[in-house]
C-alpha cells in the first residue's frame, strides 16, 4: 500500500465511520435523507475495503474522484454527519 494508498484508504473510512457514528440529537427523520447516507456509507465502505484488500489501487481512481471524495469528506465533518444540513447548504449558496 503507498502513501496514496493509504490517504483514500483513510478519506474514505473517516467518511464511513462518521456517517455510521452519527446521532440525531432531535432531528427529525426523513427517509430519503437516511438511504442517501446509507449509500454514501457503502459506496465509502467498499472502496476503503477494496483499498486494503488490495483488490483496487488509488491509482485505478480518477482524480476527480479522489478530490470530490475529500471534498464529501470535508463536508460531512463540518456537518457533524447531517447529510440533511450538507443538502441544505448547497441549496442556500445555489440561491445565492
Amino acid at each position: 500500500m503507498n502513501a496514496l494508498d493509504l490517504i483514500l484508504f483513510s478519506i474514505c473510512a473517516a467518511t464511513c465511520l462518521r456517517l455510521l457514528f452519527y446521532r440525531r440529537s432531535g432531528a427529525r427523520f426523513k427517509r430519503h435523507i437516511s438511504v442517501l447516507a446509507y449509500l454514501l456509507i457503502l459506496l465509502n465502505g467498499g472502496i476503503a475495503l477494496a483499498l486494503l484488500t488490495g483488490r483496487i489501487n488509488a491509482t485505478d481512481v480518477h482524480p476527480l474522484a479522489i478530490l470530490a471524495l475529500s471534498l464529501l469528506t470535508t463536508a460531512v465533518y463540518y456537518a457533524r454527519g447531517n447529510i440533511a444540513h450538507i443538502i441544505r447548504m448547497t441549496r442556500i449558496h445555489r440561491w445565492n
